[in-house]
């Protein structure tokens, strides 16, 4: 039996951690040990509980107080957790080192975790990347930029990649450990698991990619309820931050259409508040597989799992990103032809109008068909499987 640690450390949501727990039921089907090392704790027993899994807190960086500036590329987005800082980030590679004596595993699975990364350089243990294209760019010199509609120089990216490699070199010297020769060379790994597809991926110059298909948490959730009047179904997925929450709701509350919506986490006193004879609110999550199958229209932030989910069964998205990765992924589905990008600089969008065009419009729909017939061999077990078969000889070999 080997003991593999799945990471997460960077990003929110619940869906980093539900996107490896296909892949971890495997692999404790397997016999192997899966402990999760996690960001955020919120929802570790709701996702984790029924299959016993333990989980840990991970050494994170507390999130300052100074507004941050938009990431132009991979490093910017590691300014922008603290690696200005050199003592706080030998404190947190050294606070990793030491989980990692403790916990003595086989395998490494870091899914947007470059700090764990860091510290995984000078041990024994194999590593792989896990997740989408957005956590793992490619190995170019400089890392390339995250906006591809604004084109970026090399002399820029050079500018914001030097300072922060100079950082993770001086707290590698402190360690003894291999210094970096490029930024790229961190991704330096055994394996590469590219959860996602050529269409969707964040970075559309990468070369000779090999793709593992999006890693979807279908089976979790409640059974899902729908109101009983409405014309077509719609479902979304929205957050509480999401600025223009209440607006939204009130245009699906009006509009002739069946509603579901899941918000994570929200209160009775906003159900109440919200919900209506076509609108129903559920704060726990619904069966995502059942709900692509059923609905007409899906609306959702831009998460990668979920959009591919709904793609996949051919169904048309409205796009509400909340940040960048979102905001690329959304792109990729508007670019398919499958779906509406929403920009969070919009500040009064017409959702009911939006809505009803793309329902109305079956060029949407026919986008996403298009995309689901192209894909339609593609298995969720078959992709967590192969995965976990993968990481079952990763932890059998020796570190390089």
């Amino acid at each position: 039996m080997s003991k593999i640690l799945y990471i997460w450390e960077l990003g929110g949501g619940y869906g980093h951690t539900a996107a490896f727990l296909p892949v971890a039921q495997q692999l404790k089907q397997q016999g192997h040990e899966v402990i999760f090392v996690l960001k955020n704790l919120e929802y570790a027993s709701t996702l984790l509980g029924s299959d016993g899994f333990s989980f840990l807190q991970a050494p994170v960086s507390w999130p300052g107080t100074n507004a941050l500036l938009p990431p132009v590329s991979y490093p910017g987005i590691l300014k922008n957790v603290g690696y200005s800082d050199e003592t706080g980030l030998y404190s947190r590679v050294c606070a990793w080192q030491t989980l990692f004596k403790y916990l003595t595993p086989n395998l490494l699975i870091l899914d947007h975790a470059p700090t764990a990364l860091l510290a995984a350089r000078n041990v024994k243990t194999p590593r792989a990347t896990f997740g989408t294209g957005f956590y793992s760019p490619p190995r170019f010199n400089p890392l390339p930029g995250l906006r591809p509609w604004q084109p970026i120089s090399e002399n820029e990216l050079l500018r914001t990649e030097s300072p922060i490699l100079g950082v993770i070199n001086s707290v590698l010297r402190r360690l003894g450990t291999d210094l970096l020769g490029v930024m790229a060379d961190l991704f330096d790994v055994e394996e590469n698991f590219l959860c996602t597809f050529l269409e969707l991926d964040h970075y559309p110059q990468r070369n000779n990619a090999i793709y593992w298909g999006p890693s979807l948490y279908q089976s979790g959730g409640n059974e899902p309820l729908w109101p009983s009047i409405g014309d077509k179904k719609i479902f979304a997925y929205l957050k509480h931050d999401y600025p223009r929450l209440d607006d939204l709701l009130q245009q699906l509350s009006a509009s002739p259409n069946s509603v579901l919506v899941h918000i994570p986490g929200t209160t009775p006193a906003f159900i109440q508040k919200h919900a209506s004879a076509n609108l129903h609110i559920s704060p726990r999550p619904v069966k995502l597989a059942e709900i692509s199958q059923q609905c007409d229209l899906a609306i959702c932030h831009g998460g990668a799992g979920t959009l591919a989910a709904f793609l996949l069964s051919g169904k048309p998205l409205l796009l509400l990103p909340l940040q960048l990765e979102q905001l690329l992924s959304s792109r990729n589905v508007a670019n398919l032809g499958a779906g509406i990008c929403v920009a969070s600089e919009i500040k009064k969008p017409n959702f009911r109008s939006l809505i009803s065009d793309m329902l109305s419009h079956r060029k949407y729909t026919l986008a996403a068909e298009d995309f689901a017939k192209k894909y339609a061999s593609f298995s969720p077990g078959k992709q967590a499987l192969d995965i976990s078969n993968r990481c079952e000889a990763l932890a059998q070999q020796e570190h390089r």
